[in-house]
């Protein structure tokens, strides 16, 4: 937990220098409404990895790791219809298979573990992280990558009450420095893409935007060689049919 919490530290750091650092190459006009979005965004984003990695530690990946990926659909889904109006039956139909894909993608192996820290800590989770990429939303196009430094700004601030609360040291150990700066460099990155999106067409960003478990699972057979079961391989599928039917729809 104390490796986690330094990497997270560092990465949300590096992402705040990186998003703050494109200002000055994408249109940027400051607005306090729109940064003040942001770093509630960031707030969503700082506890949703606090209650993630609590859950993991309190119970197992089999309960949190579902759980979280289904709310961080269905919540900037649910907002995002609220902005658009009610969605077509392709759109509902999308967004029932993605959600099917990452149940089958991230439900893990094993011994279940404790059924109820689970299922607190993985709803926490989920619904941080939802209302986190929900907020976002209502940013506008030209505050530009404002609102995704306030976010990870918030983020590593949370990162740091916790780690501090710990005792703990707030630098990773060598070996994994690297790694934390390229999280954070990808991090600011998906911020602000996701950012972008939100603000041009909620809805299929929404549902794209939660699909990186998917994502994860295939780099981790490409990268790592990491064994990728059937449902897992079935998951990848409907997750790449559901959001292909929510950006027709």
């Amino acid at each position: 937990m104390t490796g986690v919490l330094a990497v997270g530290v560092f990465a949300h750091g590096v992402a705040c220098l990186v998003s703050l650092a494109t200002v000055t190459v994408i249109p940027s006009a400051f607005s306090m409404d729109d940064f003040l979005i942001g770093a509630a965004s960031g707030i969503g984003f700082g506890f949703g990895m606090i209650l993630y990695l609590g859950g993991m530690l309190r119970s197992s990946s089999t309960i949190v790791a579902p759980l979280g990926a289904v709310l961080m659909v269905v919540i900037p889904v649910g907002y995002a219809s609220l902005l658009d109006g009610v969605p077509s039956i392709l759109v509902v139909v999308g967004v029932a298979l993605a959600v099917l894909g990452l149940v089958l993608i991230t439900k893990g192996v094993g011994v279940v573990g404790r059924i109820r820290p689970g299922l607190l800590w993985g709803t926490g989770a989920g619904v941080s992280y939802g209302l986190g990429l929900s907020i976002l939303m209502e940013t506008e196009g030209a505050s530009g990558s404002w609102p995704g430094t306030a976010q990870r700004l918030v983020a590593c601030l949370v990162a740091v009450a916790l780690t501090l609360s710990r005792r703990k040291v707030l630098v990773p150990q060598i070996g994994t420095r690297i790694w934390a700066v390229l999280s954070g460099v990808c991090g600011a990155a998906a911020s602000l893409t996701y950012i972008l999106a939100v603000q041009d067409n909620p809805l299929p960003a929404a549902v794209t935007g939660a699909m990186f478990p998917a994502v994860s699972v295939a780099l981790g057979r490409v990268v790592f060689g990491d064994e990728v079961r059937r449902s897992q391989g079935l998951g990848l599928v409907l997750t790449l049919t559901g959001v292909g039917a929510v950006v027709a729809g």
